[in-house]
């Protein structure tokens, strides 16, 4: 078993200790449920969730990696185009939310990263370089899938606090990490895991600012990264955009953060940091 890689090794930008990438899900479920409620939640994420935090985005400066289902680029052209046309990235998301990859055999897995990626192509010109599975799970086939298809990242489980670079028959993909332990998720803050009642637009912005604060503490004494997520049918509500506006200026304060998307970042790992594992 390998032992933990020397941080002295790690190169980031010149004055950049903490990469931030900024990551937006924009879903859709083929499968519809009994009332039909998922699919309003998504609706409006993708009519006018999505093209708030595109605005807030703007306003703060930043670009972020949009994690996209396939259906929502069919459903939806204007949107990823407009995604594109304002600089972000883009990452599969699986064609269909209600259709987990993880359970497909590896000839169905290949046709959904296949069709998802070629929807978004289609509907943008942009064709995807990262990938991030329905519920972030992946089968034990998804990695090499996605190297072999010309992935360049994906992001679905924690290998360790940085990324690291898996070489499968010749071909290179970065794994990026979620850090579970320290991720933002807003769905736990408006009470939609079960877990706990809905937190006041405070009260979220006061755990985003700690974990900043925190992160920055950290990376002194080695780089880290941290993967910030904001579904756009939540986030992009009226009230949590401008929350979600207070968090990136807040964040883009700092001098020694380094707001990156998925994309920039698997590309400088492979350049500077790229021992395989």
């Amino acid at each position: 078993m390998s032992t933990r890689r020397d941080i002295s090794q790690i190169s980031f930008p010149p004055g950049k200790r903490l990469a931030v990438t900024v990551h937006f899900p924009v879903e859709w479920w083929g499968q519809r449920d009994e009332d039909d409620q998922k699919n309003y939640y998504h609706e409006y994420g993708a009519k006018v969730g999505a093209w708030r935090l595109l605005d807030v985005f703007d306003r703060a400066g930043i670009k972020g990696t949009c994690h996209l289902s396939g259906m929502v680029a069919e459903l939806f052209p204007a949107l990823v185009r407009e995604i594109v046309r304002r600089g972000h990235d883009v990452a599969g998301h699986g064609y269909d939310q209600s259709n987990p990859q993880r359970l497909a055999s590896p000839e169905e897995e290949r046709a959904v990263v296949r069709k998802t990626l070629g929807a978004i192509e289609n509907a943008s010109g942009f064709r995807p370089r990262g990938w991030v599975c329905t519920g972030r799970r992946i089968s034990k086939n998804t990695v090499r899938i996605l190297a072999e298809e010309g992935l360049l990242w994906h992001s679905n489980h924690d290998r360790g606090d940085l990324p690291s670079v898996v070489e499968i028959d010749g071909k290179r993909i970065v794994d990026c990490p979620i850090l579970r332990y320290m991720n933002f998720d807003e769905r736990r803050f408006l009470g939609m895991d079960g877990k706990g009642p809905p937190q006041s637009c405070k009260q979220i912005f006061e755990f985003f600012q700690s974990q900043i604060d925190a992160l920055r503490g950290a990376a002194e004494y080695e780089p880290l990264c941290f993967q910030f997520g904001s579904h756009a049918y939540l986030l992009g509500l009226p009230a949590y955009s401008w929350v979600l506006q207070q968090m990136l200026t807040y964040a883009t304060s700092f001098a020694d953060i380094w707001l990156v998307t998925s994309t920039e970042f698997a590309r400088y790992w492979l350049e500077t940091n790229a021992p395989t594992t």
